[in-house]
């Protein structure tokens, strides 16, 4: 196995760094849309906009801390 000796440009860091964001934005969009989708149930369902919000709020915190790898132990 060989490995490139040259250290990365700041601005290939910076395309890098880029890339990884928009990646990772695309992949979160659908847990988004279901808590979204979720916040809205409960309001149609007679809950309050701010109970609503909170719920689907501690949700959302909860998933992307079992994605991150915090896990609910």
């Amino acid at each position: 196995m060989t490995f490139d000796e040259t250290a990365p440009t700041p601005e290939q860091i910076s395309r890098q760094l880029a890339v990884g964001l928009l990646d990772m934005a695309g992949i979160l969009t659908p847990i988004y849309d279901v808590a979204d989708g979720m916040r809205r149930e409960l309001e149609s369902r007679g809950w309050s906009a701010m109970t609503a919000e909170a719920a689907a709020g501690t949700w959302l915190c909860a998933t992307l801390k079992a994605l991150m790898g915090g896990g609910t132990k």
